[in-house]
């Protein structure tokens, strides 16, 4: 699933409402430990062999027949047994004790060795690498990720490490078949590097004011990782949330849409309760596509197939439920709807496509978002992008930023009767719409956001379905 869908799955938390959520970077350190452990390892398997035939009552003189093996071997063999004294030569030859043990044990060498370990800095322990999605600072400074902080913010010492964790940890990501180790002791931790975890963070607000961050990890809400950031105290560190009241941020956004959209928007309750009704659909819509391509990939047994009948239904359903809140000439936008817009005007745009941003980034503005706009100028689409003025100074983060730039520039250059880029000043509402049939005006950037995302910032928007209406918003963002 992607953010978005996610977001739109567990909006619903009992005494909550959904204020942010991003795809986000949990913060971890890759660790190298240096530590003294003793090592396990099974014998080579010629030696092994023979201890085991000798311990059976075979005698020396039968192995080269038993084992089928050159009789050189075999000698070779027996002398390195006789060296390490794990057979004795007295009447015959012998296992000796210390040999019975190392069939049982396997060989045990004392070593100092370097050790890497995965940290969890909300946790606070060393997690297994396994399955886990990895994001890394990169990201985190570009933007494409928002960045949990480590709770406590300090990098783990020797007191963190704790040695059955670190066993068990390691237990999990090697095979024992062949190799096996006892840590005895951690002497230091010899090198940090930071990286991070992929999830989506999720921060709700109570009636009372109470800031709850849940996290969704594989698709699942981590239970574990949400108690422990709010046990360290990551929902009270100042600045995880921007947020301010209902009420004044709905009367700007209100303001900026003009008073006559203003009267028109849909009830809160009402909106609320079509706003659910699509969810459960697309949710259910979701669940029997996805359950679909598993039969189609033969990871489900066809008796789990769904029936044609059942797919239509669910996507009429869906259709139904979106029509319901599209008859709204203007309503409140959930914070999920932005990405899901965006798609929506990429895939269905036939005549006009207008953009709003603070600037560009490369992880939305990307190669296939860039594909799209040139597909949809060559097909006749006008489309227009207002940047706000400040964003040529966004070229300086590297290459990936000024191609998105450029990109657009060279468009507006061979296309320049379809496609036009202009400058802005407005930095507080930017918009979405097209064909004058949809128009998102919201508080956030629809290409971008505001650089490094340190925190989370409560979301207002509202969607118009009245042309009349977005038609003189366009006009009156035309002439700024």
């Amino acid at each position: 699933m992607t953010p978005d869908e996610i977001a739109r799955r567990y909006e619903e938390l009992p005494g909550y409402e959904l204020l942010d959520f991003a795809e986000a970077a949990a913060p971890l350190w890759l660790l190298n430990v240096e530590a003294v452990s003793v090592i396990r390892r099974g014998l080579q398997p010629i030696k092994e062999f023979i201890l085991r035939s000798l311990e059976g009552g075979l005698s020396s003189d039968d192995l080269v027949g038993f084992l089928g093996l050159d009789e050189s071997i075999v000698k070779g063999a027996l002398s390195d047994l006789m060296s390490d004294k794990f057979v004795a030569s007295v009447e015959s030859i012998i296992v000796t004790e210390l040999g019975r043990k190392v069939l049982k044990e396997g060989l045990s060498t004392p070593t100092e060795e370097v050790l890497s370990i995965l940290f969890d800095g909300i946790m606070r322990k060393p997690v297994a690498s396994l399955a886990m999605d990895f994001a890394f600072p990169r990201d985190v400074e570009d933007g494409a990720v928002a960045e949990i902080p480590a709770t406590p913010p300090t990098q783990p010492s020797i007191n963190d490490l704790h040695l059955p964790e670190i066993d068990n940890v390691l237990a999990g990501q090697m095979s024992r078949q062949d190799v096996d180790r006892d840590i005895l002791r951690v002497k230091r931790i010899a090198r940090y590097r930071r990286v991070f975890r992929k999830v989506v963070a999720m921060v709700y607000r109570s009636k009372k004011g109470e800031i709850r961050t849940r996290f969704i990890v594989n698709g699942v809400p981590d239970e574990q990782l949400e108690q422990r950031f709010a046990e360290h105290g990551g929902n009270l560190r100042r600045g995880l949330v921007r947020a301010f009241s209902d009420r004044y941020i709905q009367s700007n956004v209100r303001s900026h849409l003009g008073q006559d959209v203003a009267r028109k928007v849909l009830d809160q309750d009402d909106y609320l309760i079509r706003q659910r009704a699509v969810s459960m659909a697309a949710l259910k819509c979701a669940a029997l596509q996805r359950r679909e391509s598993a039969a189609d990939r033969g990871e489900i047994s066809e008796d789990q197939r769904p029936s044609p009948t059942d797919i239509m239904a669910a996507v009429n359903a869906e259709g139904e439920a979106r029509h319901a809140l599209m008859q709204a000439s203007a309503r409140p936008a959930a914070v999920y709807e932005m990405a899901e817009l965006l798609r929506r005007a990429l895939n269905e745009t036939k005549s006009s496509l207008s953009i709003s941003t603070r600037g560009l980034a490369p992880h939305i503005v990307d190669k296939a978002f860039l594909r799209s706009i040139d597909q949809m100028v060559r097909r006749g689409v006008s489309v227009s992008i207002f940047i706000n003025e400040e964003a040529s100074q966004w070229r300086g983060r590297g290459k990936d930023w000024g191609h998105a730039f450029d990109t657009l520039a060279q468009l507006a250059h061979k296309f320049s009767d379809r496609v036009t880029v202009k400058e802005s000043k407005e930095k507080r509402y930017y918009h979405l719409s097209w064909d004058h049939e949809v128009a998102l005006v919201a508080n956030r950037p629809m290409l971008s956001n505001h650089g490094r995302i340190r925190s989370f910032e409560q979301f207002a928007g509202f969607v118009m379905h009245d042309q009349d209406h977005i038609t003189g918003y366009l006009n009156r963002i035309a002439r700024q």
